[in-house]
């Protein structure tokens, strides 16, 4: 569900690549005139409804001192029961894409000298573009750093104009699996977005950034589409979310998507985050997969993290928002991806890096070995070195495994998801 435009109604990278913001806002100049990565101020509509709901929190905490009712092992319980509140969505979006104009902009260090991507389609490697990116390890990896966002390209073009010229996998009834590597304690977290996510773009318009993107935030001079981000985080979360659009959401009545989403995965310690002490530990390489199945007019989305044997699932399933969403992937959308910043990224990490101002390392991030895959194809096992003509494989059964399932969620949010 961003960099996307960056992984909230019309909730990035996703991501994207933004989403979970929106409403009025004094925008900064084009980043043709801007420095690369300058804030784009949106409305300050997710920080009032904040405020609100802290203010209510506070004048509840000190009727309950002064009433002094609650004795000391009660209070523990209920301490233990609630989770610390943060905001729904970033109230900025951040990330850059890549255009003509900011294209001669980016540093060397961004600019790679190949964006030509292989991915493994059920065992036949195709190649694709990420205009912008650096793509190393002779097309299998990409390597991301702020503020940028990419769009897969069946050519090497900016012309975002066109929807030809997009790559749309079908995902309903196909897997996407790829290799995370954060690398090390030091690498992105608190403060950093990375994602990868779909879009309903080219809209009709080119919109402040020139590059006819939309997303479920809805942004001012930006167009206003379904969105689904497949995964957005740092080594201390991954998150996955649904933003569909049906104009019809009880939280705000003006929303024409769901800028916060539902259903939602969130994936926090101690089952994924920074150290041994997790199942997964984020700073070490994992695989992340999710498979896409149909039921009828239903939708699954099945996630699966794996590391060392030890292995991660969970599971969205179908509901009113899923199915209108459902519609959009078996139709194609734009595939959003790349790595975004900013200091109150607490909606995503909150649960780990608290409700203080961030400050991202911009260490680099690493995806790679990317692969499609039919369900009734078993899924191609990704091989250490180059091989000219891989052959799928069945993954190995995992040692341990931990499933939740998630389905609909009134507050928006699959609880312990």
């Amino acid at each position: 569900a961003a960099v996307a435009s960056a992984v909230a109604g019309c909730g990035l990278l996703g991501a994207a690549a933004w989403r979970r913001g929106g409403g009025a806002s004094s925008l900064a100049p084009h980043p043709a005139t801007a420095p690369l990565g300058e804030f784009i101020r949106a409305d300050d509509e997710g920080e009032k409804d904040d405020a609100e709901e802290e203010k209510g929190d506070e004048e509840k905490g000190d009727k309950e001192d002064e009433n002094g009712k609650e004795d000391k092992g009660d209070e523990d319980k209920k301490a233990k029961q609630e989770k610390p509140k943060f905001g729904h969505r970033p109230k900025s979006l951040n990330s850059v894409p890549v255009t003509n104009t900011t294209l001669e902009k980016m540093p060397k260090k961004s600019k790679g000298s190949s964006s030509a991507i292989k991915i493994d389609e059920d065992g036949k490697i195709n190649t694709y573009y990420l205009p912008g990116a650096t793509v190393v390890d002779n097309g299998k990896s990409v390597e991301y750093r702020p503020p940028y966002r990419f769009y897969l390209m069946k050519t090497d073009t900016t012309d975002y104009s066109k929807e030809e010229n997009f790559y749309k996998p079908i995902f309903p009834g196909k897997t996407f699996s790829v290799d995370m590597d954060f690398r090390g304690q030091n690498g992105p977290s608190c403060g950093c977005n990375i994602n990868f996510y779909l879009v309903d773009m080219p809209v009709g318009f080119p919109g402040k950034d020139k590059d006819y993107y939309c997303d479920a935030q809805c942004f001012p001079d930006m167009g206003c589409c379904h969105e689904f981000d497949m995964n957005e985080g740092n080594e201390n979360v991954q998150q996955i979310t649904d933003h569909a659009c049906t104009g019809h959401y009880s939280q705000d009545s003006s929303w024409k998507c769901n800028k916060w989403g539902d259903p939602e995965v969130k994936i926090t310690p101690p089952e994924f985050g920074k150290g041994s002490g997790n199942t997964i530990d984020g700073t070490k390489k994992f695989t992340f997969s999710q498979r896409f199945d149909v039921h009828g007019n239903g939708l699954t989305v099945t996630t699966t993290i794996s590391q060392g044997g030890k292995t991660l699932k969970k599971t969205m399933n179908s509901n009113g928002e899923m199915q209108n969403m459902l519609e959009k992937l078996q139709q194609g959308m734009a595939f959003v991806t790349g790595y975004w910043t900013a200091p109150d990224m607490n909606w995503m990490d909150g649960e780990s890096c608290g409700s203080g101002t961030e400050h991202c390392s911009e260490e680099p991030a690493y995806i790679s070995n990317w692969r499609i895959t039919s369900n009734d194809s078993p899924v191609p096992s990704p091989s250490p070195n180059p091989s000219p003509n891989p052959s799928p494989s069945p993954s190995p059964s995992p040692s341990n495994d931990v499933e939740m399932t998630c389905g609909w969620c009134s507050s928006g949010s699959c609880g312990g998801c």
